[in-house]
């Protein structure tokens, strides 16, 4: 997420998002996943895809749960 912000500082996008400094922080850190909801909002205001805040996993067929 950080190469995403660029130049926009931690404390200015969570303003922009409405959340909390530590909600940006524990996004960031890993420490929680960004709902889909706010990773919509967050594309708006990075000028990004909702999706660049997800890894995607492939899971081998059978092994779904």
């Amino acid at each position: 997420m950080p190469e995403l912000l660029g130049d926009l500082k931690p404390a200015e996008f969570a303003r922009r998002m409405s959340v909390a400094e530590s909600t940006v922080s524990r996004w960031i850190s890993n420490e929680r996943e960004m709902s889909y909801e706010n990773a919509v909002l967050a594309a708006f205001v990075l000028d990004c895809h909702a999706e660049d805040f997800y890894q995607w996993v492939t899971v081998p067929k059978g092994k779904r749960q």
